[in-house]
């Protein structure tokens, strides 16, 4: 794969303490906002924990959680986030969310670089 977009961790655990590389798959929107980023995360989240047998998570949708800030494009680092576990199969292929589509299971924070998210440098 190429170079990351940016880097997913969280300074709340969430089994995100060690940063992942992130790739941006594509803008979404749901009823309330249009502002939802479909994220590659690698290392994928175990997704034992969520039920999913052997199935892990490689693909999480981010929002920004607080106003003023924007995925579109990122002007400040970092950007606090929550994170949502897709429940629908392939959705590279969808534009638009609805209710019971995801389910959110993190807050998170993007950093520009690795050694920022390991530092989780405010």
């Amino acid at each position: 794969m190429c170079t990351p977009d940016f880097y997913l961790a969280s300074v709340e655990g969430y089994d995100m303490e060690e940063p992942r590389r992130c790739w941006r798959v594509h803008r979404m929107a749901n009823a309330g906002r249009d502002d939802l980023l479909l994220v590659r995360i690698d290392p994928p989240l175990i997704g034992q924990k969520y039920g999913l047998g052997e199935r892990d998570i490689e693909l999480v949708l981010v929002a920004t959680r607080h106003k003023g800030s924007s995925l579109f494009p990122i002007t400040e680092w970092p950007v606090f986030v929550h994170v949502a576990r897709m429940l629908v199969e392939d959705p590279v292929h969808y534009d638009r969310l609805e209710k019971g589509q995801y389910e959110s299971i993190a807050w998170a924070e993007l950093y520009r670089t690795e050694d920022d998210a390991r530092m989780k440098k405010m």
